[in-house]
């Protein structure tokens, strides 16, 4: 959590926890929900994905509710 609020201001960022344990869910196949949310946030960053861009922008996000706990800044 320090290190989260001492980003620089403007900064877009995404904190998604999911309470899991220390390894989270790596050892599942494909890294499990850490790994979907990694790739979604690659395909959205590196591809412009629409899709994968929901999974952290906007009012219903798809990490914004059920087991998550999401912080959110800057992100448009």
């Amino acid at each position: 959590m320090d290190d989260w609020n001492r980003l620089p201001a403007g900064l877009p960022a995404f904190m998604g926890n999911l309470d899991v344990g220390h390894f989270g869910t790596y050892a599942q196949p494909n890294g499990g929900e850490f790994g979907r949310v990694g790739a979604a946030w690659l395909k959205w960053q590196l591809k412009g994905d629409a899709t994968a861009r929901a999974v952290f922008v906007g009012p219903a996000c798809g990490r914004c509710s059920g087991p998550w706990q999401v912080q959110r800044k800057n992100l448009g």
